[in-house]
């Protein structure tokens, strides 16, 4: 049915395309003054969405050969986005913290293997994407747990970096297998069209979820690192025990 209708396919990525613009308003509105260090780390990110997404449209229109590129690098630099964030937005002396530059370095390793020895550059990078997917998928798991495990009330539900961390859980879960798929079904004209579809879509919730992260109140830093800071102290000595 949908191969029958190219006019909502249209509209989907259409919609989806200048979705990325709203958290950006958002943010000017609401979070302009805001000097959470994390928050800013993902209004650089989805100004970097919006260039990456008028690059690729510039390439796709002349035909370029290796778009494949774009991609690769989109990848390495949402993850290193990503990465920026959680050092941010973890409490200070947090054991998984001090961990995040490894797992980059570990990750921009990989992926350059892959792209250049694996790929080859000649094909969408889909294990790269789905590594990517995974590593952020359980950093947010951690978070999620050690925020709430750490706290005693409702607090950690109105923070920005809580709903950030929702954001990319739901978002990367949802594509996860999509991005799995791409490199042996791109050239499926059916395939395709889904990719269109779900992505798009699952862009959309993103940047929804984004905009209503860019409503929530600062996480008051002292307050916070101390509950954060307690409960970490409390797991390791669980697991030494």
């Amino acid at each position: 049915m949908v191969l029958n209708q190219p006019a909502i396919l249209s509209s989907i990525t259409l919609i989806s395309n200048f979705s990325d613009l709203l958290p950006l308003v958002f943010f000017l509105l609401f979070k302009k003054n805001n000097n959470e260090k994390s928050l800013r780390v993902i209004f650089y990110y989805i100004i970097y969405c919006i260039i990456n997404e008028a690059i690729g449209y510039y390439f796709y229109e002349i035909h370029f050969k290796n778009i494949f590129i774009v991609f690769a690098i989109y990848t390495v630099v949402e993850f290193s986005f990503f990465c920026l964030f959680y050092y941010y937005a973890m409490p200070s002396g947090g054991r998984i913290k001090k961990g995040v530059l490894l797992i980059w370095s570990l990750f921009f390793t990989f992926s350059c293997i892959d792209f250049f020895l694996i790929n080859q550059m000649n094909a969408f990078d889909s294990i790269t994407s789905g590594v990517e997917c995974i590593f952020i998928i359980l950093l947010c798991i951690y978070y999620l747990v050690v925020q709430l495990k750490g706290s005693n009330n409702l607090f950690v539900y109105s923070t920005s970096n809580f709903w950030i961390v929702i954001t990319f859980l739901i978002y990367l879960s949802g594509t996860f297998f999509l991005y799995i798929m791409t490199e042996n079904m791109i050239k499926d004209r059916a395939f395709q069209i889904q990719y269109l579809i779900i992505n798009s879509s699952f862009n959309i919730l993103k940047n929804v979820l984004l905009s209503i992260a860019m409503l929530m109140k600062e996480t008051p830093p002292n307050e916070q690192a101390q509950k954060n800071k307690n409960w970490d102290d409390r797991l390791s000595y669980n697991l030494k025990n």
